[in-house]
């Protein structure tokens, strides 16, 4: 098949979802929105399936038989409880303006740059191997329907896999970064990722079903083939203790990262547009991993059956149908592999491009105000130029060490460092004694024991370190060992890393978290996480904070990050809503300092924005037993507000009842004044 008719169809996708894009934006304008669709939303999750689940669960199917579903029944047992757990992280983001889930532990803990900072470099550096996954699945496929006879890798100006990332970089910008606040609705995006959801899933099902009933004689011939080989009837069976601690870490390992994977946070809780839509999802997800994964163990077995060892498993998608001379059907399966690929790389690259700007570069360029101006004035280029770095750098390690590793020991390596923040996000909404010290430290502690035990693995076997460190330990120490860190022997290597990392992670963070006192911002920060829906409505009120503020440079500070109409519009929705005009007064309340702060939030994140705000305001310390009263004072005043508002229905409801009783009164009347009327008459008669 010709090289330009597949990098044809490769741009011709893109300009395809260009249009999905753009229809759904100017569907928006018109007040007909697609986000509104709870499908769509549902849809929107299925970015989870990455270029993993299209090429890669095969090979993991073909390798380790059905063990490569515990990646996709992970998500699948969880759902069910997104209406507890992800619904309150929803709430919190939109209540706090929370864009990024760097942005949602670093506000959680006292809006904390350095802790900004440290989840951002762990998303980066385990996530950006997972992006280079997809730049390796879009070569091998690329690969498999246009062989090459060199071997040698062309240079980068000259790599047709460097344009096609390029192409992904302008679409994520073009619809990823129009605006400065990126708490606003990607719309056209989120469309465009749904619609790519679709493709991906029609293209599996189709090639499934050529595959096996067209090619192979249907299921049970395919499986009765299986049985007869010898070597294939081992993939049917559980190997032993080990398999079964494999299949217990892979769930885990699932569960987490369909949560934490900053490409799940942006779609599931960033880009909701109403809480309901989980209920939806909640069940729509599930059946969507169920029939991706309809086939993917026949086509390992057919692929096994076909070429052996011969190549890459990862591939029998596309080789099978090629083999078979069905260049149409090979087409269009690659397009769907493309598709999962792409909408992987587009989410995952506006994510840590907005993590990085708010938590990297906005707090270094805070430090003068010159400095401030030119942020103020670039926030958007900043942005972008990050994406673009993403990227980037997701080529740069596919070039360097990705194409020496399968798709799924990166996936999983990614899945095991986004892991680690599971204590701090999960302590967080749920415990209030959680304070910083805790949360950074364990992450820290976390990070260190994954790359120590799934990084520097990878990098022996790239070449890059000795070989003798995975025998006699590093530094010649038997107890680190990489894959028998302490002298633990008998795990996966995945199993392994998550026990030792998640169990230090979560254990520093309890006990600094006992031991340390918090702050007063942490404290605040932690009443409003943990009790959300019964503060999410008196949040405005700008709880734990005092002090002074000037409305006019309020306003200025605003307008340099969200123009002059955008601040109008903000400060007339506030006078609106609080009956008051903010412009007639000198002095700025506590409720305008923070809706500005949850403003520059949306665009910043909230540790920058928190150091911006402080840049104008004398603010002054609030002591702990005021920010409880306050918060008190708060929850009684609602409770109060219900009382009433129960009395006044019991009122309404006795009134109602008085009214019908007074109305059968009176026509019992006049049929008493009847009867007498009837019976004087009579009498008279």
């Amino acid at each position: 098949m010709s090289a330009w008719v597949i990098i044809g169809f490769s741009f011709g996708y893109l300009a395809l979802l260009f249009l999905v894009a753009w229809y759904a934006e100017n569907r928006s304008k018109k007040g007909k929105s697609l986000l509104s669709n709870p499908y769509v939303y549902a849809l929107s999750l299925a970015v989870y399936c990455s270029a993993w689940t299209f090429y890669g669960s095969v090979g993991r199917a073909a390798e380790h038989g059905m063990e490569f579903l515990a990646i996709y029944l992970g998500p699948s047992i969880l759902a069910p409880v997104w209406w507890v757990l992800l619904r309150k992280i929803i709430r919190i983001c939109k209540v706090q303006r929370i864009t990024t889930i760097a942005d949602f532990i670093a506000s959680r803990y006292g809006k904390d740059v350095k802790i900004g900072m440290v989840v951002t470099i762990i998303s980066v550096v385990g996530v950006v191997p997972y992006l280079s996954l997809q730049l390796k699945a879009l070569a091998s496929s690329f690969k498999v329907l246009q062989p090459s006879t060199s071997a040698v890798r062309p240079e980068v100006w000259l790599d047709k896999d460097f344009y096609l990332a390029l192409g992904l970089v302008f679409f994520t910008i073009l619809f990823g970064t129009r605006r400065v606040e990126s708490t606003e609705r990607h719309e056209g995006l989120v469309s465009a990722i749904a619609f790519e959801s679709v493709v991906k899933l029609i293209a599996f099902l189709a090639a499934g079903l050529v595959i096996v009933y067209g090619l192979s004689g249907g299921m049970n011939t395919l499986f009765e083939k299986a049985m007869a080989d010898a070597e294939l009837q081992k993939l049917f069976t559980f190997s032993g203790g080990e398999s079964q601690s494999s299949w217990f870490w892979l769930i885990f390992l699932s569960m987490m990262a369909i949560m934490f994977l900053p490409r799940q946070f942006q779609v599931a809780v960033v880009e909701n547009v109403n809480e309901k839509h989980l209920k939806k999802a909640i069940w729509v997800f599930p059946l969507y991993l169920l029939l991706i994964n309809l086939f993917v163990f026949p086509i390992a077995l057919a692929g096994k059956l076909e070429f052996g060892s011969a190549i890459d498993a990862d591939t029998y998608v596309l080789a099978l149908p090629m083999q078979a001379g069905l260049n149409g059907l090979a087409i269009f399966t690659y397009l769907g592999g493309f598709s999962a690929a792409s909408g992987m790389l587009i989410v995952s690259s506006i994510a840590l491009s907005t993590m990085m700007s708010n938590n990297l570069v906005y707090p270094l360029l805070l430090g003068s105000e010159q400095r401030s101006r030119y942020l103020s004035r670039n926030v958007l280029l900043i942005r972008r130029l990050s994406i673009g770095f993403v990227v980037l750098l997701a080529y740069l390690y596919f070039r360097a060490i990705g194409e020496s590793l399968p798709l799924v020991s990166i996936g999983l390596v990614s899945f095991a460092a986004v892991a680690q923040f599971t204590p701090a996000i999960i302590g967080g909404i749920y415990w209030k004694k959680g304070n910083r010290s805790g949360a950074l430290y364990g992450m820290l502690a976390g990070f260190l024991i994954w790359a120590f035990t799934l990084v520097v693995p990878s990098m022996i076997s790239a070449g890059w370190l000795p070989e003798h460190i995975l025998s006699e330990g590093f530094l010649g120490i038997a107890a680190l060992k990489p894959f028998a860190l302490f002298g633990l022997e008998g795990m996966d290597y995945i199993g392994h890393s998550l026990f030792w990392s998640l169990l230090i992670n979560t254990g520093i963070y309890i006990y600094l978290s006992f031991t340390r006192p918090q702050s007063v911002v942490e404290h605040n920060q932690a009443e409003v996480f943990v009790d959300i829906f019964r503060y999410s409505t008196v949040y405005e009120s700008a709880i734990g904070w005092k002090g002074t503020a000037y409305v006019p440079e309020l306003r200025k500070l605003l307008e340099g990050f969200l123009g002059k109409n955008r601040t109008d519009q903000a400060f007339f929705l506030f006078a609106q809503k609080h009956k008051i005009d903010p412009d007639k007064e000198e002095l700025a309340d506590a409720r305008l300092v923070n809706y500005a702060e949850k403003l520059l939030s949306g665009a910043i994140g909230p540790a920058s924005a928190r150091v911006m705000i402080s840049s104008i305001t004398k603010e002054e310390d609030i002591r702990l037993d005021e920010v409880v009263k306050i918060l008190k004072q708060s929850q009684e005043l609602m409770e109060v507000n219900k009382e009433l508002r129960r009395k006044s229905v019991e009122l309404k409801q006795v009134t109602e009842s008085l009214s019908k009783t007074n109305l059968k009164l009176k026509q019992m009347d006049e049929m008493k004044d009847e009867f007498l009327s009837t019976v004087t008459h009579e009498l008279r008669t």
